[in-house]
């Protein structure tokens, strides 16, 4: 700081977000240049509820790591934890695999992590129909969401064909439908 001679660094910058920066870049919400400086190596690592088949050994790893963290026995698990486990949806990730798991170890007496002890909270759940209204009657609710099915599919299937064969419908109806909805060409 404040010398007039060069020093030589050798610096990599690593750094991680959960936005697509190049979308940012596009809207001007991010500088190109540094996207394209940062932009050298880009690792998508996929959340826990995308990848289930590898939780036995993360779930091994986190109870070993906890039964050596409390200074108990390593214990064992009883059929239930596993299925238990692989049907939540993991909002917390690995961390929250990570810290139910201590706690679970922390429970457990006898040497056996039952599924009791398995504590989950369902906040977070995926909803089935997520944000969707079903105000009104029948007719109304299954108008937008057929709306919204079309809205949705019609960017991946710019055509009546295209989407008429994804959905399993004819053309002309998919055609009636879009005009219905006044989706599609305007």
């Amino acid at each position: 700081m404040g010398s007039d001679e060069e020093v030589y660094l050798d610096v990599r910058v690593m750094c991680a977000t959960q936005v697509d920066l190049s979308e940012l870049c596009t809207k001007g919400e991010f500088r190109q240049d540094l996207y394209h400086r940062l932009n050298v190596l880009s690792l998508h690592i996929p959340p826990l509820r995308e990848c289930l088949d590898g939780l036995p050994p993360l779930v091994e790893h986190f109870l070993d790591q906890a039964s050596r963290q409390i200074s108990c026995p390593l214990p064992t698990l009883a059929p239930a934890v596993l299925d238990k486990l692989s049907h939540y949806h993991w909002p917390g990730n690995v961390r929250q695999l990570e810290n139910v798991l201590f706690q679970a170890v922390s429970l457990c007496d006898g040497g056996m992590v039952k599924a009791e002890h398995i504590r989950l909270p369902d906040y977070g759940a995926p909803q089935p129909l997520g944000e969707f209204s079903v105000e009104g009657g029948l007719d109304e609710i299954l108008g937008r969401f057929e709306k919204a099915v079309l809205e949705r599919l019609f960017h991946d299937h710019p055509s009546s064909r295209q989407l008429g064969k994804r959905l399993g419908v004819s053309h002309t109806t998919i055609a009636n439908k879009l005009r219905q909805h006044r989706l599609g060409k305007e």
